[in-house]
């Protein structure tokens, strides 16, 4: 009766002590909860950030997604299948909030989740109910497991279809029954297809369980059938998941392979260079394990009390030796695997943690449960908890924390005066996607090592020939570049001086928007940092219309069909907020040139002056002449349609006018639209909101 009353007593306070823990991981995760600032590894935040945006932007929920980052194809760097950017998308649409909340929204109910299947686990490895929290709350109270239940990274859906996966083997291999085998297929081949290496790590518990049957059957009477249904059930239990990453893998590799650069993303790549999973000689690295003890350091805690606590769990407990044996190589050999991956990138933990953890969980269980040591068992966990804790306070809370919604002001400038399906250059922060996504725009991020690659470089930008690219910009060190600088201008018709300037970067925009550009960051009051060199002068004469590709089409004729094809606007090329919507600039002299479908019957043209030109006080406009054109090679042109606009003096003329005009085209014809001043141009300030001919 002695010894059931302190049991009774540590279950209660076990219970009490995870109920605390939960509710405060819960606190802890969710602080500034609606930052737009992603920490922690915020090159690969942004990476699926900056899918699921497109995912969205698109309404493309194919298997082959968009990562714009590396330029074209924009279908290149397809590292997993996108069931978490899936899963974000829907949510946020749902209801109705940012994206990066309905991301920390799943991926802390994944979490949540994943607390179950693991409370299922612990269950097959003989620990009572009750103590099977004592893993959960260090697991709860974990750095890695507070900071990243919150990113926008697929990591903890990956550890619920892990968990859930094991769950279903281990069910499986015990009952041989169907069900355990949809949910063992099921879990797996979410786990595979999200990110394949942490599925690597579950796989080795599943093999020890699959090897320990097969030797306990080969030592039972009936050792041969016993031994081909467990070798059935074990090959069963990974053949779906298995076979779909093989297909997934037979998909995406060719399509990576024949990128620019892409290329370094195929299996065979990131199994040698990202993972080091071909490299013998990382495994054996002094450098490499110092490295990894200072990611113990960030993501757990100090590499000096983690080796301690095994080594006490060890002397202490040899009862819970071969469970804390066991759960820990599973930690260890992690890194083993995937070397490079667990060195440089401590979210990488969060596959292979709570292993350790429930190795520390056990040793708890077995000092708790000694009369003589459970002193030591209160006294270790209050330590873990408090180092845990502390170095979730040092290392992340700070960065959490953070009072930004992440990217600089000259992103924020990008984002808000380039159009909006227009393309940027990034050159300085290797394939990262932080510029790509704080500037919601497709991107050619050049690698590092590339940057000097003539031939390289001129095929990346030969194919971005039918793009709109908006932008270069250079980061720090790479401001010097030449060979970069003058093929980007030669070949999207970049100002060859800075549009402006931050203390991070150079910017040179496209001419069409070097004054829209500027014009605005003056109006922000250059959002802080911003710096934009002097007035320069124009150049003389007059360019001449302006060739438009189908990108440029696409960033600012969207509203014109078929796309134009020429331009020239003496005010320059842009749209405005009026009346609600954006229109186009047409102050004369605006000209636009479109090829006439053959089958075409009529021409609709939308279009207006802006109200103040009529009802400003003094000087007012005195009307603009809009008129259509047929351009015939060698035949001149045909007068189509022509309207004086004269608002002060004809009322009718005032707000937005639609035209219908029949028309009939001639073979071959251009159709030439014009806006001319009819006296002066003073005030003038027409516009033009849609133009269809069909």
């Amino acid at each position: 009766m002695s010894d059931r009353k302190p049991a009774d007593s540590a279950a209660k306070i076990i219970m009490v002590l995870f109920g605390c823990a939960l509710l405060g991981h819960f606190w802890l995760a969710t602080r500034n909860w609606s930052s737009g600032f992603m920490p922690g590894h915020e090159f690969r935040q942004t990476q699926t950030a900056l899918i699921s945006h497109f995912i969205d932007r698109e309404d493309d929920f194919s298997l082959l997604y968009e990562t714009p980052i590396v330029g074209k194809p924009w279908v290149s760097i397809l590292l997993e299948v996108p069931l978490y950017e899936w899963s974000v998308v829907l949510l946020s649409r749902a209801a109705d909030i940012p994206q990066v909340e309905a991301a920390r929204s799943i991926t802390l109910a994944c979490f949540y989740l994943t607390l179950p299947a693991l409370w299922l686990l612990l269950g097959r490895l003989g620990l009572p109910p009750d103590r099977r929290l004592l893993p959960l709350i260090l697991i709860l109270l974990c750095p890695v497991y507070i900071f990243y239940s919150r990113a926008f990274l697929m990591e903890s859906m990956e550890l619920m279809c892990c968990a859930w996966f094991l769950v279903g083997f281990v069910g499986m291999m015990d009952h041989r029954r169907w069900p355990w085998f949809v949910l063992t297929a099921a879990a797996g081949a979410g786990a595979a297809l999200i990110k394949s290496a942490t599925f690597a790590v579950w796989l080795l518990p599943a093999a020890a369980y699959g090897a320990w049957q097969l030797w306990r059957d080969l030592r039972s009477s009936d050792r041969w059938r016993a031994s081909a249904q467990t070798v059935f059930w074990g090959f069963a239990g990974v053949v779906v998941p298995l076979g779909l990453l093989r297909l997934w893998i037979m998909l995406t590799d060719p399509i990576k392979a024949a990128h620019a650069s892409a290329w370094i993303f195929t299996s065979g790549n990131l199994s040698l260079g990202n993972w080091g999973l071909d490299d013998l000689a990382a495994r054996f690295s002094g450098s490499v394990w110092r490295t990894l003890m200072d990611r113990w350091r960030e993501a757990l805690m100090p590499a000096w009390l983690l080796l301690a606590v095994l080594g006490v769990a060890w002397a202490a407990v040899p009862r819970e030796r071969r469970r804390i044996a066991g759960l820990a190589s599973v930690f260890f050999l992690a890194q083993l695997l995937f070397p490079y991956a667990y060195a440089y990138q401590e979210y990488y933990f969060y596959a292979c943690a709570v292993f350790l953890l429930a190795g520390f969980g056990c040793a708890l269980h077995g000092l708790i449960d000694s009369p003589r040591l459970r002193w030591l068992g209160w006294s270790l966990m209050g330590v873990l908890a408090i180092a845990q804790l502390h170095t979730y306070w040092r290392e992340y809370r700070p960065q959490q924390l953070a009072p930004t919604d992440g990217g600089f002001s000259y992103t924020l400038t990008l984002r808000d005066f380039t159009p909006r399906d227009s393309v940027i250059i990034g050159l300085g922060a290797d394939w990262a996607a932080i510029l790509p996504y704080y500037t919601e725009r497709r991107a050619l991020m050049i690698r590092n090592g590339l940057e000097h690659d003539r031939a390289y470089l001129e095929r990346a930008f030969r194919e971005l020939w039918d793009e709109d690219v908006s932008a270069l910009v250079l980061l720090e060190g790479h401001r010097g570049n030449t060979l970069v600088r003058e093929l980007a201008v030669a070949a999207f018709d970049l100002d060859p001086t800075p549009t402006f300037s931050h203390p991070r970067a150079d910017v040179y925009c496209r001419r069409l928007y070097v004054d829209q550009v500027r014009r605005g960051l003056s109006d922000r009051g250059n959002y802080g940092d911003i710096q934009v060199p002097g007035e320069q002068e124009p150049p003389p004469g007059d360019a001449g219309p302006t060739l438009i590709n189908s990108g440029l089409a696409r960033s600012l004729f969207h509203w014109v069909s078929p796309a134009p094809i020429r331009g020239h606007f003496s005010f320059g090329m842009g749209a405005m907020p009026y009346d609600g919507e954006m229109v186009f600039n047409a102050h004369p002299d605006s000209d636009l040139w479109l090829r006439a479908p053959a089958q075409a019957a009529r021409i609709e043209w939308v279009f207006g002056m802006i109200s103040s030109a009529w009802e400003k006080a003094g000087d007012k406009s005195d009307g603009v002449e809009m008129r259509i054109a047929g351009v015939l090679a060698g035949r001149g042109e045909r007068e189509i349609y022509r309207r004086r606009l004269d608002p002060v003096a004809n009322p009718a003329d005032r707000g937005r006018q639609h035209e219908v005009i029949p028309y009939h085209p001639e073979p071959g014809e251009i159709l030439h639209f014009s806006s001319r001043p009819v006296n002066s141009r003073a005030y003038d300030w027409a516009y033009w909101a849609r133009i269809e001919v069909r």
